[in-house]
Parts: C-alpha cells; structure tokens; sequence
C-alpha cells in the first residue's frame, strides 16, 4: 500500500486525487475552508502516470538526505547520550515525565532533518491529527466533535508511545507513505533515510524533547490514522468521529456506544501494521456531556442552548480568578511579578480565549473593575519591562 496526503484546497465536493491534482472542481458551495485539514489517499501502488504528476525527484530527495548525512558525521562519532541533557517535568496523571534534550549541535541538526522533511518531502499529516501542527491545537481538536454535535465519548491513551517507536517500525511505515516510500523503495536511499533517522534515536527508542520526534510519530501514523477514520464512518451502523492527539485517541458519536468494541478496533489496527505500542486500557474513558466529560484537559457539556458546549472547566476558571487578583494586589503593593509569572497568567488568559473568550474576557473585565485597574494594560507593561 501507498498512502498519499496532500493539503485540503477549499473543497466543493468530495475529490479525487486525480481531480485534486489535474483539476475539475466545478463552481459549488465550498463546503470546507480549513486549510490545516489533509486529505490522505490508499493506492495499492502508484502508476508512473500519477508519480510524474506528483512530481517528486527522487533522485533529489536521496541526494540531499545524503549531503544531509555528510555534514553529520561527526555527530554520529559521539556517544549518543553525550549529545542530550535530560530533566523531569511533572505529568498531569502524576509523577515526573523524563525529557531528554538534545544538546546545541545535534539541536542544529535535527532541525534541519526537520525542514528537509517539511520542505523537501513536503511531509503532511492526516487531517485526524493535531499534536505538534501549526494553526492547531487541543481546541481544534475538541471543536471537530463538537461540530458533530456529539453527546458520547471515549478517550484511549497509547503506552510509552515516544519510547516503544523503534526505528525499524519508522522504516516501515515510512516506506507506505509517499515520497518517503520512493526513497525507501530505492536501495541508495533507503540507506541515506535509515542513516538520517538514526540520529533522531536515543535507546532504541525516539526521546521526547527533541525537535524531529513529533513529526516523525505524525508522518508514520498516517496510515493508522487513515484505517481508523475510515473504519469508524459507518462502525456497527453507526457514525464516529475520531482524532488524534499524540497518543491520545478521542473517538465521540452522537449516540451511546460500544467504546470496548472501538477500542479493540483500535489495537487490532495497530496490531495489523505491527505497531511496537498499544493502548493502555486501564486510561480507557467514557462519559457523556451529560457528566464531567473532560478530554485534552477540556469539558465538553451540554449547553443552555441545547448544544454542545466547549469549556475549561470551572476550576480552572476558579484558580484563574484568583491568579489574576494576586497579581492586580501585588502590583498596587509594589510588589511586581516576576515576568516568567506574568507570562504564565498571560498563557493561561490566551488559550482560556481560545475555548470562551467572552467569559473570560468578562472575568477580567469584572475584576478591573473591582480593583479600579486596567489589567491587561498593567500585564503589558510589566512584559516590557
């Protein structure tokens, strides 16, 4: 199999690759405007036809993976864990969560590994996914189930997924997923894209902290995440929506349903492609907006109006609120934040907006007011300091 994802131009109808490459979208209502969605296409192989119309070199890609794998040869000299630092940071579950960061020199280089996959392999992603995309978020994310109007969901988490991606499973989806499968497919280069690649593995495994590992788990998860979606359109008779996150899986409907019998589609999925990870069952979820329905750190509820309703929930609100009076009484005491502070309240008040902007906009509002201060105003001008 060849998978084959290419940017959604405003769409008018349902297109072929073919229509999507040759032309021949007609003048219809443009029924979908997001240019961050993807459309992926599964061809049991590509005609010399369709590859001259793709109109990727070959040649060139293994070429510049090649002068690529020539000015890091020093790098490869090195002990591995000389060329990272690593730290903890805590988990939402719990517990720390072990970074490793690579040093300066092999930070340079796997950025650039980086571009040559986004620039010259013009590497996508299914549209089922949003972790580590630009102009994509965990809003995003929850938005297109509740554009669904979807009153079920379940969440399944995958296990050490960054950790268990060893470079022999990389390999091998890589070589489904156009032009990387050209490459792979052609002796030379597949030798230049495993020589490439290595350099992105720490322990067998591919470290979380660098620049490279997320886009390399959202170009080899194209094809689970195409046999997912497909799979789930018409599942038992019934219709889902699905996402991706990382390794968090989000799978509503606007009906009850079977989320054992979703979850096992999902393992026997990643079975079929040998995946060297699966679902953690024990972080399996399911809940309603009828309850405390919270995905991606998001409450999803019924609405006053009878719809489906999009929140971060009234802790955060609660905690939010009295951040922000903190920092107003500290201030008008003399005592300004430090500007790390400051911009933690300030990331908090931006993704908050993101999810319901005029309430916490009339939080902000209302709390000036109780003090007598401009708040925001007073937020930039400690930033600038």
């Amino acid at each position: 199999m060849v998978y084959v994802t290419v940017k959604q131009s405003p769409m008018y109808h349902q297109m072929s690759l073919e229509e999507f490459l040759f032309g021949g979208a007609s003048e219809q209502p443009v029924l979908n405007q997001n240019m961050t969605n993807t459309r992926t296409y599964e061809f049991q192989e590509l005609s010399e036809y369709m590859r001259r119309k793709l109109g990727v070199s070959t040649s060139g890609l293994i070429q510049r993976l090649a002068e690529f794998n020539a000015k890091t040869e020093q790098l490869r000299a090195k002990p591995r864990h000389d060329l990272y630092y690593e730290f903890y940071i805590p988990k939402k579950s719990g517990g720390l969560r072990k970074i490793d960061a690579p040093q300066p020199e092999l930070m340079d280089a796997l950025r650039e590994l980086k571009t040559i996959f986004e620039e010259n392999f013009h590497a996508l992603y299914h549209t089922a996914a949003f972790a580590y995309i630009r102009h994509r978020s965990t809003v995003d994310a929850i938005k297109r189930h509740q554009s669904n109007e979807s009153r079920w969901y379940a969440k399944y988490d995958l296990s050490n997924f960054f950790g268990s991606t060893t470079l022999d499973f990389i390999l091998k989806m890589f070589a489904m997923i156009y032009p990387f499968s050209e490459v792979a497919n052609d002796q030379t280069g597949y030798v230049e894209l495993k020589k490439a690649l290595e350099l992105a593995i720490l322990d067998g495994g591919l470290p979380q902290g660098t620049p490279i590992s997320p886009i390399i788990t959202n170009i080899m998860m194209i094809p689970v995440d195409y046999k997912i979606s497909n799979a789930l359109r018409d599942f038992n008779k019934q219709r889902y929506v699905y996402t991706r996150y990382a390794d968090d899986f989000q799978v509503s409907s606007r009906y009850d349903f079977s989320f054992r019998e979703v979850e096992q589609l999902i393992v026997s999925t990643l079975a079929e492609f040998g995946a060297p990870f699966t679902l953690n069952k024990q972080k399996t979820r399911y809940g309603s907006t009828a309850g405390r329905n919270f995905n991606l750190g998001l409450m999803v509820c019924n609405g006053d109006d009878g719809g489906v309703r999009i929140t971060v929930g009234a802790e955060k609100k609660r905690r939010f609120k009295a951040m922000l009076s903190s920092f107003v009484l500290d201030t008008l005491h003399g005592k300004p934040w430090d500007i790390n502070d400051v911009q933690v309240m300030e990331g908090h008040r931006n993704y908050y907006r993101m999810v319901e902007g005029e309430t916490i906009d009339d939080i902000v509002n209302n709390i000036g007011k109780k003090y007598g201060v401009d708040i925001l105003k007073m937020i930039k001008e400690q930033l600038s300091v």
